[in-house]
């Protein structure tokens, strides 16, 4: 006989551990599947603002993470085109500190654990083997443990927080939109004895054609990133470790902090990672995190936006659940949130990964916020959902910059790019008004009044 809940979720990281955290605390019955085992790795840029230091603070763990030896980095470090500095890092009032980084065998463990004493029922090695449908509406998952031995939860709502390969999203027939290819690949490596600035430091660096970044981890860790342009892959793949370490060597600053350093296990990496939206809900199912969008990773917003998402979701599901208002009106308004909270990040990482040098009327803006301390702030600000791109991209900005390098040799390349991103835009716009959607949903038996199994996975 099938064990019930009332919301079964789906990956137990950043997203699915937070959000059954949260709904076990709020009095529902909950279980957490996950395929791994933990401690687990998963690929991931590891780094998150000072939101996601704030949700570790409300979880409890925020002293645990520093105990395990993750410093707080409240300092930037960054050269974008030929504008550089070394400056305090936007930090949201009241927080204890503007950015922090853990790496994930530490955190999604940490994450799993409280999830399991707010209640909810925990089952890793577990692979979701398939999706029950009960008049067209999910009611539930088939699964199978580390022993292949078959099992079966109904629930009233199922949740995929299982990142961007999700397993119900593909058994629900969510279609993706806002699609974009990636134009880079990322690879990184965990460094002992690295000489690492004090106080630490965020460092990221985007020039040329050319995107590092760097930061202390916990256990005395330090962590490098290098995001080359796709045209860099082969001799990646011809020589890893070399043309990794020859990559490094063309950020002077991150070169520095590892010239003494001894890199701790395999170079990690990811080099094909679409970008995209999915539908966020539906009958009796619901994608967060990286399930329902995925980003360019330059911006490292994965974190954070688990995090923001699973709290947001967690109030969809209490109110629907709860009587307050119908579960699929719920459930519509979250994913209408999603969208909202997320489209402008979504075009800016975009833009951010883009292959080929930063356009210059970015760098020409940027040497002018760099003059206010506070409209720097504002630009950093971008990455902790404290400032919105179109406040900060303004046309006045834009016109100041027009002004100041008329004349100039950038004139008219400033012109050309200002042109290019106006009808960038405007194409976003037509997107934004009517997706344009990749796969056909899944047909769910809306005649059988009698569960059945909608998708079947041997993985």
């Amino acid at each position: 006989m099938a064990e019930r809940y009332d919301v079964v979720v789906v990956g137990a990281r950043c997203a699915g551990a937070t959000l059954a955290h949260d709904l076990a605390q709020a009095g529902l019955s909950v279980a957490l599947v996950d395929r791994a085992r933990f401690p687990s790795d998963t690929l991931s840029s590891h780094f998150f603002e000072s939101p996601g230091i704030a949700t570790l603070g409300r979880l409890g763990l925020l002293d645990e993470m520093t105990s395990a030896g993750a410093p707080f980095l409240d300092v930037i470090n960054y050269r974008i085109g030929d504008v550089a500095g070394v400056d305090p890092y936007f930090q949201d009032p009241g927080a204890p500190g503007a950015s922090m980084c853990v790496r994930r065998t530490v955190l999604d463990t940490a994450l799993v654990r409280v999830a399991s004493e707010a209640g909810a029922h925990v089952l890793t090695n577990t692979r979701v083997t398939g999706l029950v449908s009960t008049d067209g509406r999910v009611t539930g998952i088939t699964h199978a443990d580390g022993a292949d031995r078959d099992g079966q939860f109904d629930a009233e709502l199922v949740v995929g927080a299982d990142g961007t390969g999700s397993t119900v999203a593909r058994f629900a027939g969510a279609r993706r939109y806002h699609a974009l290819p990636n134009q880079r690949f990322c690879y990184w490596g965990y460094f002992e004895g690295a000489a690492e600035p004090d106080p630490p430091a965020l460092l990221f660096h985007r020039f040329d054609d050319e995107t590092f970044a760097g930061f202390a981890c916990d256990a005395g860790l330090y962590v490098a990133v290098t995001c080359p342009s796709l045209q860099a892959l082969p001799a990646f793949s011809d020589d890893l470790d070399g043309a990794f370490a020859a990559t490094i060597q063309r950020c002077e600053p991150l070169a520095s902090i590892l010239a003494g350093a001894h890199r701790v296990g395999p170079l990690r990496g990811m080099a094909n990672y679409p970008l995209f939206f999915r539908e966020a809900a539906g009958p009796g199912w619901a994608l967060v995190g990286d399930a329902c969008h995925f980003k360019e990773p330059v911006a490292a917003q994965g974190i954070s936006d688990a995090f923001r998402q699973a709290e947001r979701l967690a109030e969809s599901i209490v109110s629907g659940l709860g009587g307050a208002i119908p579960v699929d009106e719920a459930l519509a308004g979250w994913w209408a949130w999603r969208d909202g909270d997320a489209i402008d990040m979504h075009w800016l990482a975009a833009d951010m990964g883009a292959a080929g040098p930063v356009p210059a009327v970015l760098v020409e803006l940027l040497r002018d916020l760099q003059g206010s301390p506070d409209r720097l702030w504002d630009f950093w600000g971008l990455f902790h959902h404290r400032t919105r791109p179109t406040q900060l991209f303004t046309p006045e900005r834009f016109a100041a910059v027009v002004d100041r390098v008329a004349g100039t040799s950038l004139s008219s390349q400033v012109m050309a790019e200002l042109d290019g991103m106006a009808e960038l835009a405007n194409q976003r716009g037509r997107l934004v008004a009517s997706p344009s959607f990749l796969e056909d949903a899944a047909h769910l038996n809306k005649s059988s009044p009698s569960p059945r199994i909608i998708g079947v996975s041997s993985h």
